[in-house]
């Protein structure tokens, strides 16, 4: 039940927000390594802004992108004590999970908006 809690609100912090689920160069594996990672981070005792802080340094000036999605994983990691319960192997499962579902759901919408826009024009055409 604790894990189904975690899930949902993990999928509510990385999705809020935003209308899309970027990435950047990241792939849904590399935001389930970086997960899985952080949750060991936490688990050896490092604390946040320490880690935080490394993985910062280790991001390219550039990574705007990839930055911003590390920080938002480490802080939902971090801040929520029910991800205490999990496996790195579980953190890696479910962040993959939402990303490639937040990524399929991204997809949809802009794949509607677009038929939308083509009925339009068809419409249009038609008058």
């Amino acid at each position: 039940m604790k894990l189904h809690i975690a899930i949902g609100a993990l999928a509510l912090t990385l999705s809020a927000g935003a209308n899309a689920y970027e990435t950047g160069h990241l792939t849904c594996q590399n935001v389930g390594q970086l997960a899985a990672q952080t949750l060991l981070a936490k688990q050896s005792g490092i604390p946040y802004g320490a880690y935080l802080t490394a993985l910062n340094e280790k991001l390219p000036a550039e990574a705007q992108v990839e930055r911003q999605l590390a920080g938002n994983i480490t802080a939902v990691i971090y801040q929520n004590s029910l991800m205490d319960q999990m496996r790195p192997d579980d953190a890696y499962a479910v962040f993959v999970q939402d990303c490639v579902e937040g990524q399929q759901r991204d997809q949809m919408e802009n794949g509607q908006d677009q038929d939308d826009e083509s009925s339009d024009r068809n419409e249009d055409d038609q008058q």
